[in-house]
C-alpha cells in the first residue's frame, strides 16, 4: 500500500548507504511501523469523516446504516485518538438515533459520545441529561440514575445553579410521577433528594420538593406526615415578604392541599399578579396557580368561577405543554367536576368521557377519576347499571394500584355501594358499605354515609341485631347538638328493636277489644336518594 504523504519525499541521510546498516535492523521496522501507524490512521479518519458526512446528508437513511455506522464510527474514534471532530460526527449520529427512539441499539457506544474524563465541562453534562430523558422514558429508571447523578453534580461544581436546580425539579417531579419503583422506593428517593440539595437551595426548590413528598405520603395514607410537610412548606416565607411568584404558588397549592382556602386565594392571586413574563416558566406556573384556584372555588361549590378559571389556565399553559399531557387532562376532569356541581350532569359525564380518552395507557391507574366521575354522573341520571359498571371498574384500579389509600379505597368501596343499592342489590351493597365503614378513618364525614347505607340495607335484609349496632355506631358520631338528627337514629334503632323482640299477646275483654299501642309500621327511613348524595365539597388534588 502507497501512503500519499510518503510519495516524493526525499530520503533522510541517516537511510542511505552504509549508516543504514549500522542502524540495524530494529530501528528500521520501529520506523516503518510508526509510518505504517500514521498512514492508518490518517486514511480511517478520512474515511470516517467522509461515511458520516454521508450519513447525515442523508435525512431518510434507515435505522440499520445509522446502527451500523455508530457502531464504525466508535470503533474508528478510538484509533483516531479521541479527535473532537470525530466526537462531535458520533453524537449527531448518535442524537438522530435517540430521537427515532433507537438509543438502547447503541447504548454500548455512549461513553466514547460522552467521555467520563470530562465531568467539569457544561456541555457534557448537558449530554448525560439528555441520555438520562432517554432511559426514563424507555422506563430504565435506575440506569438513568447515574447520568442524572453525574449531570447534577457537574452543574453544580460549574455554578450552573439554574440548571443544577432544573435537574433536581425534574428528578422530583418524575419520582412524584410514578418513575423509581414503587411508592415506598420513591418516597424514600425523593426524601434523599430533599436531604441533599446544596447550599443555599433556592425556596422555591425545597417548597416544591415538599410539596411532591407530601403528595406520595398522602397517597401512602400517611395523613399526619403529608400535613406536616406541607406545613414545612408553608413556613418558607409568608406572604406578606418578597417571595419569588414561583414561591407564591407553591405555597398556594399547599394552604390549599391543607384546606386553608383563603390562604390559598391570597397566595395564588399574588403570585399570578406577579408572573408577569410570557417566558415558559412564567407562562406554566400561570397555569398552576389558575388550577389551583379553580380547585378552592370547585371545593367553595362555585362551579361557573371554576370553569371560567379552567379556561384561562388552559390558555395559559398553550403550546408550552402538549396537547395530550396529563396536565391538560387534568383540567378537563375539574371542568367535568364543575358541570356536575352546576347539576349539568350529562354534559359532565361526556367531558369525563373525553378525559378518560386523554389518559395514555402507561398512566391507567389515573382513570380512577374520570371513571368515579362517570359513575356519579350515572347515579345523577338514573342509569344504576352504568354506575354500577364505572364503579366496579374504578374500584378495581384502585385496589391495583393504591391498595395503601385506605381512605381513597372507602370512598370507592361506598360508591360501588351507592350503585348497588341504587340497582335495588341491598344484600350486595350491605357489604360494600361495611367495607367502606372500615377503611374510612373514625372522623371522616364519609362514614357516616357509609355507617347509614349499611344499616339500612341490614334493616331491608331483616338483619336487626346487626342494623341495631351499626346504628348505634351512626349515633356515635352525630354531635349532641344534632338533637334533631339523633333521634332520628334513635328511632331507627327502636323500630328494631321491636322487630327482633317479639310483642306480648294482646287480652281481649269481653265488652270492649283493646287496640295495641304497639307502632307496626316501619317509621322513615333515610332514602337511597338521600344516601347517595354527593358531597358538594369535592376536592381534586
Amino acid at each position: 500500500m502507497r501512503f500519499p504523504f510518503l510519495r516524493d519525499v526525499k530520503r533522510p541521510s541517516f537511510l542511505r548507504g552504509s549508516k543504514l546498516r549500522q542502524c540495524g535492523v530494529g530501528a528500521l521496522l520501529m520506523l516503518g511501523g510508526f509510518a505504517v501507524g500514521m498512514g492508518v490512521q490518517y486514511i480511517m479518519g478520512e474515511r470516517s469523516f467522509a461515511r458520516a458526512s454521508d450519513v447525515l446528508r442523508l435525512t431518510d437513511a434507515p435505522n440499520d446504516r445509522l446502527i451500523a455506522a455508530v457502531k464504525q464510527h466508535a470503533d474508528e474514534l478510538a484509533v483516531c485518538g479521541g479527535d473532537e471532530t470525530c466526537r462531535e460526527f458520533l453524537w449527531q449520529l448518535f442524537n438522530e438515533l435517540m430521537d427515532r427512539g433507537l438509543f438502547f441499539e447503541v447504548e454500548s457506544v455512549a461513553d466514547e459520545v460522552v467521555p467520563p474524563q470530562r465531568p467539569q465541562n457544561a456541555e457534557w453534562a448537558r449530554r448525560m441529561l439528555q441520555i438520562a430523558h432517554v432511559l426514563v422514558k424507555e422506563g430504565k429508571w435506575d440506569k438513568a440514575q447515574g447520568y442524572y447523578d453525574a449531570a447534577q453534580g457537574a452543574f453544580l461544581a460549574l455554578g450552573l445553579s439554574s440548571e443544577y436546580s432544573a435537574v433536581v425539579r425534574e428528578r422530583a417531579a418524575q419520582l412524584s410521577a410514578g418513575s423509581g419503583g414503587t411508592r415506598t422506593e420513591r418516597i424514600a428517593a425523593l426524601h434523599d433528594l430533599l436531604t441533599s440539595l446544596a447550599a443555599p437551595t433556592p425556596p422555591e426548590l425545597a417548597a416544591e420538593l415538599h410539596i411532591f413528598l407530601a403528595k406520595l405520603q398522602h397517597s401512602m395514607g400517611a395523613y399526619s406526615q403529608s400535613q406536616e410537610l406541607l406545613r414545612k412548606c408553608t413556613q418558607f416565607t409568608s406572604p406578606a415578604s418578597s417571595a419569588s411568584p414561583f414561591l407564591l404558588v407553591c405555597l398556594g397549592y399547599a394552604h390549599m392541599a391543607l384546606r386553608e382556602d383563603e390562604e390559598a386565594v391570597d397566595c395564588l392571586r399574588d403570585g399570578i399578579k406577579q408572573l408577569h413574563g410570557s417566558d415558559a416558566a412564567s407562562r406554566l406556573f400561570r397555569a398552576l396557580a389558575l388550577r389551583d384556584l379553580a380547585s378552592v372555588a370547585l371545593n367553595l361549590g362555585r362551579a361557573q368561577s371554576a370553569l371560567a378559571l379552567l379556561e384561562r389556565a388552559e390558555a395559559e399553559a398553550g403550546a408550552i405543554i402538549s396537547p395530550h399531557a396529563l396536565f391538560r387532562a387534568e383540567i378537563t376532569g375539574k371542568r367535568a367536576w364543575a358541570l356536575y356541581l352546576a347539576h349539568d350532569y350529562e354534559h359532565a359525564l361526556a367531558v369525563f368521557r373525553r378525559q378518560l380518552d386523554m389518559i395514555p395507557e402507561s398512566e391507567e391507574n389515573l382513570r380512577v377519576h374520570p371513571l368515579e366521575g362517570m359513575s356519579r354522573c350515572y347515579l345523577a341520571l338514573g342509569q344504576s347499571a352504568e354506575a354500577c359498571q364505572a364503579a366496579q371498574e374504578c374500584c378495581s384500579l384502585y385496589e391495583k394500584y393504591n391498595a395503601e389509600d385506605k381512605e381513597g379505597l372507602g370512598r370507592f368501596y361506598l360508591l360501588q355501594a351507592q350503585a348497588q343499592d341504587q340497582s335495588g342489590h341491598p344484600d350486595v351493597a350491605e357489604g360494600l358499605y361495611g367495607r367502606a365503614g372500615a377503611a374510612l378513618p373514625a372522623d371522616h364525614s364519609m362514614r357516616m354515609i357509609a355507617l347509614e347505607g349499611q344499616a339500612s340495607a341490614l334493616q331491608q335484609a331483616g338483619r336487626w341485631a346487626e342494623a341495631i349496632g351499626v346504628w348505634k355506631q351512626v349515633l356515635a358520631q352525630i354531635p349532641e347538638e344534632q338533637q334533631a338528627n339523633r333521634e332520628d337514629v334513635q328511632e331507627q334503632i327502636a323500630h328494631c328493636s321491636n322487630r327482633l323482640t317479639p310483642p306480648p299477646p294482646v287480652v281481649h275483654s269481653q265488652s270492649k277489644p283493646v287496640a295495641s299501642t304497639r307502632r307496626t309500621s316501619k317509621p322513615p327511613t333515610r332514602s337511597a336518594k338521600n344516601r347517595n348524595k354527593h358531597f358538594q365539597s369535592h376536592r381534586k388534588r
